[in-house]
């Protein structure tokens, strides 16, 4: 299974803005992005959380059945943003959406930060912000359900009418 091919195809299965393959090759390489997977493998029974680099991409093609959904994290010195995050349309409603936002944020802020092993990517501020559709009250619940609030609003972010809500989580080490 190719994974950026299974990452498109979720992507553009879920938003409006159609992309290619090209659009997560410049993530992977792009240090300031850390996209983690949700995987159902081969071998084994449980679901996993994994983070993609492209030195393990093709040792993890080999193992895969299937790609649940992925999150994408954007890192400046100041804060973390998630850029998006998205679940095959099947698999939504069945919590996985909160286990993936969780268990990405855990292995990001709490295992690679606080034992050095990120120091390559700028995931180094105390807050992850993100934006999201008013009208996607799936989303919101989401987030809310995570931790995050409520803090401001874009008006016409996605278009006329189209407001985004800027929520945060504050991350407690």
């Amino acid at each position: 299974m190719k994974i950026l091919e299974k990452l498109v195809e979720i992507h553009n299965e879920n938003f409006f803005k159609k992309v290619k393959v090209e659009y997560f090759s410049e993530m992977i390489f792009n240090k300031q992005y850390a996209i983690y997977c949700l995987f159902d493998f081969i071998d084994d029974k449980e679901k996993k959380i994994c983070e993609i680099f492209e030195t393990e991409k093709l040792f993890l093609e080999k193992k895969i059945k299937k790609i649940l959904g992925y999150i994408v994290f954007y890192g400046t010195i100041e804060n973390t943003d998630i850029f998006e995050i998205a679940i095959l349309k099947t698999f939504q409603g069945k919590g996985l959406g909160k286990i993936l936002l969780e268990s990405s944020i855990k292995d990001l802020f709490f295992y690679k930060i606080e034992n050095g092993v990120s120091s390559e990517i700028n995931f180094f501020g105390k807050n992850i912000f993100l934006e999201v559709n008013e009208k996607n009250s799936r989303a919101i619940r989401l987030y809310e359900k995570t931790g995050f609030e409520k803090i401001s609003v874009r008006k016409n972010y996605y278009g006329e009418n189209e407001d985004a809500s800027i929520m945060v989580l504050k991350i407690k080490k």
